[in-house]
């Protein structure tokens, strides 16, 4: 890399934690009722998918704090007999996924995950990985908490189907994207669905 790239590419990342910082702000600021409201209109989104009716495995996470609640649609996922996997975080800034089956512990950043000691599982192309973000913009570009977990595991992954939760009031006009930044098939927000791909 040459030193105007490099440049370059710590202006972007300098520009991404600016843009979460403010974002993060503006999370803090939406009123309970939005996030209530939010949630079960992105659910229903999520579970009228045809994409994630036809899944046979979830891939999803469990949201902490003010992230677009799942809890209902890994519930929902289980009760129609899917399988349902959950991250975990490893060194290095890796992560993998594991069955969800045998129960969930509290793990780094305070984020239930399934057990170490479970094998890991690979998403095929009848699965949906459900993607967090910060926020998304109207592209479809996705801006996640930092850590580039996501953006590493499924850029080892490119036709796996992957769905992006984001609130209509945090979808922006642009947020800053790198090289590496791995784009969702779809961004679903209570109101729209945007599809980024054929």
């Amino acid at each position: 890399m040459t030193n105007g790239s490099r440049r370059g590419a710590e202006t972007v990342s300098d520009e991404k934690t600016a843009f979460r910082a403010r974002v993060r702000a503006k999370i803090k600021q939406l009123p309970e009722e939005y996030i209530r409201s939010s949630d079960a209109g992105i659910m229903k989104q999520v579970l009228a998918l045809e994409v994630f009716r036809s899944a046979k495995t979830v891939f999803a996470y469990a949201s902490v704090g003010r992230e677009v609640d799942t809890k209902g649609i890994i519930e929902s996922a289980v009760e129609d007999g899917k399988r349902v996997c959950l991250p975990r975080t490893g060194s290095g800034g890796e992560m993998d996924f594991a069955d969800i089956s045998a129960g969930l512990h509290v793990a780094r950043y305070g984020i239930p995950e399934p057990d170490g000691s479970l094998p890991a599982l690979e998403p095929g192309r009848e699965d949906v990985i459900i993607v967090p973000a910060v926020c998304c913009d109207r592209s479809g570009a996705r801006l996640g908490q930092g850590g580039g977990y996501y953006d590493r595991y499924l850029a080892r992954y490119p036709d796996a189907v992957t769905v992006c939760l984001c609130r209509e009031r945090l979808l922006s006009e642009k947020v800053p994207v790198e090289w590496n930044d791995v784009r969702p098939g779809y961004v679903i927000t209570e109101e729209r669905i945007i599809k980024t791909g054929p």
